[in-house]
């Protein structure tokens, strides 16, 4: 693409001034100089060197996780990696284990292949982005591709596109340590279309969208919970990951139990750096519990609330960003003998965070080490 725009230079507007920068900047990283580097070694010399290991996640709960590097035959499928890890041992009897293929260039060892595609590919679409503003045009006028979500639209990137990250979960699966069975995590796509939203949200009588990042949503969001609880009885749970002041993807989850609610948000956590998400917005439905005695003694809680005879329900809108901020609130739910819900005053845990929020935590931590 850069030779093609280096070619065509004197007929694009303000060249010299948006090319440039993008030289002296993008350009000179790792992924962009090793993509220009393997196109030419792929063109005029061979394929790439390919390297393949496999990561053994394993994940007790919220707070205890471990992972190693296995070394398997590279053509192994991922059902295939999963009954060997299940018949070695070598980790604790309880959990969910993910096994995760990775694939690498020797030449970029730090980098997984899909992940550097997408830098690369994220990098050029914005170049192409700020070349169509300087030349004041809005979009492109070529006719889009076979790839839903490779369009001639040219849309603002700032991460995977969301076919790379489904195509990152075929490179995993997972299996719970105690009983060896097979786990899965039910996945759906949501479109975002603002009009379809401002249309509906006039329609059900509820507030405005609200605005701001993700932290500064949480009032208005549970305003709106709270209305759609009342009159619908139920509330799904979804997830709405942020960049900045705009939702950039909104993520339905559902999970049976904690394992799948472990993997869940564990996935969650990969499709925030897949998007390099900073804001992350969780509502929905849950279950709430007084600790005991011991508990509060040990610190910890060692029964899930939805496990507990002592359960309460509760509408939950919490949020994290990624520069520590965070707020939540709970709205007690309860069920009259005529079948009306009624959404109690929503409150605060106040400093607390919620154990799902962790996997979202550790992502960041690790996305600021490598320079994301």
């Amino acid at each position: 693409m850069t030779s093609l725009l280096l070619k065509h230079k004197a007929n694009l507007l303000d060249f010299e001034q948006w090319f440039t920068s993008f030289s002296h900047n993008d350009a000179k990283g790792d992924v962009m100089r090793w993509a220009k580097k393997s196109r030419n070694r792929i063109v005029h010399e061979s394929d790439l060197e390919l390297d393949s290991s496999c990561r053994v996640i394993w994940i007790g709960d919220w707070y205890r996780r471990s992972e190693r590097v296995a070394t398997f035959p590279p053509r192994m499928s991922i059902s295939e990696l999963i009954d060997a890890v299940r018949s070695s041992g070598g980790v604790p009897p309880y959990g969910v284990v993910t096994v995760k293929r990775r694939w690498v260039d020797k030449a970029l060892p730090s980098w997984e292949l899909l992940d550097a595609t997408a830098e690369a590919y994220m990098k050029l679409n914005n170049l192409l982005r700020i070349g169509h503003a300087a030349a004041g045009v809005e979009a492109c006028h070529l006719e889009s591709g076979d790839l839903e979500c490779v369009t001639s639209e040219l849309p603002e990137v700032s991460g995977h596109l969301l076919c790379m990250h489904e195509a990152q979960s075929e490179l995993s699966g997972h299996f719970s340590v105690t009983d060896g069975c097979i786990l899965e995590v039910v996945s759906e796509e949501v479109e975002i279309d603002p009009v379809r939203g401002a249309d509906g949200v006039r329609a059900l009588g509820l507030p405005e969208f609200p605005r701001g990042d993700a932290v500064d949503c949480v009032d208005g969001f549970m305003v709106i919970a709270r209305k759609v609880m009342s009159r619908d009885g139920f509330h799904a749970t979804f997830a709405m990951c942020f960049k900045g002041d705009a939702v950039v993807h909104i993520q339905p989850m559902s999970f049976d139990d904690q394992r799948t609610k472990m993997l869940t948000f564990e996935r969650l956590a990969n499709l925030v750096e897949s998007l390099r998400a900073d804001g992350v917005l969780i509502i929905g439905e849950m279950w709430t519990s007084e600790q005991t005695v011991k508990e509060k003694e040990l610190g910890t809680v060692l029964l899930p609330a939805r496990d507990r005879l002592d359960r309460e329900e509760a509408l939950a809108v919490y949020a994290i960003t990624r520069d520590g901020k965070h707020a939540d609130l709970t709205s007690p739910v309860e069920r009259t003998p005529e079948g009306e819900v009624v959404c109690g005053e929503p409150f605060s845990f106040g400093s607390v965070i919620s154990n799902t929020l962790i996997p979202i935590q550790r992502k960041w931590k690790e996305m600021e080490s490598r320079g994301i």
